[in-house]
């Protein structure tokens, strides 16, 4: 039988819906550092990145009853999960900074910050929607590049192509996204922070 830091993240995820305690500290061991450096890398602030890692990985434990990974990728819905924290995190602090005035007396959020979920919802479904524009192979090179954070000699491997092929591909693909999504990006503080799909 298989140690379990031998196991695959399926297999661990599947030993905490028995009540494995120790196979989710394993995948705490494994996910925790890279989510906090990550969402560090954005917030600028270590205990806010602390707290957003730490907040996913207990969300984990407390859904582990529920297949909400079902392609079996723990590591690209992780990675998913904490820039849709980050990008939560810039727009609460956006209204919460916003002049009193800026409020209506006895409804919040105001209208302005609904115009900001509009274009965030706008440049969301723009940005899906050119994705979807890619050829399947580019579009699987950037999701291993930006969702499962993956250097292009890995990608290269695992794809069997050659490491300037992929960074062809990314090169294609990043400046199509930009092309696409450039009138947005400069709406506000919050919204920018969409950058982080094309950079």
């Amino acid at each position: 039988m298989k140690e379990l830091s031998e196991l695959s993240d399926h297999q661990l995820l599947k030993s905490c819906r028995n009540g494995n305690d120790k196979a989710f500290d394993l995948l705490f061991q494994r996910y925790f550092k890279p989510l906090y450096s990550l969402s560090l890398k954005y917030v600028r602030d270590p205990e806010v990145a602390e707290e957003l890692a730490m907040d996913l990985m207990l969300w984990v434990w407390e859904k582990r009853q529920l297949d909400f990974c079902p392609d079996g990728n723990l590591k690209a819905y992780l990675f998913r999960a904490i820039r849709n924290s980050v990008i939560s995190f810039f727009r609460k602090k956006t209204l919460a900074t916003q002049p009193l005035e800026d409020y209506h007396e006895e409804t919040m959020p105001d209208s302005r910050h609904a115009d900001h979920n509009q274009i965030y919802t706008e440049i969301e479904a723009c940005f899906q929607e050119k994705l979807n524009e890619l050829s399947p192979q580019r579009r699987k090179v950037y999701e291993m590049s930006r969702e499962e954070e993956l250097t292009y000699p890995q990608i290269a491997h695992q794809l069997n192509l050659s490491a300037n092929t992929v960074k062809s591909h990314m090169s294609y693909s990043l400046n199509h996204l930009r092309k696409s999504l450039h009138e947005y990006l400069d709406v506000t503080s919050v919204i920018a922070l969409f950058c982080w799909f094309i950079k």
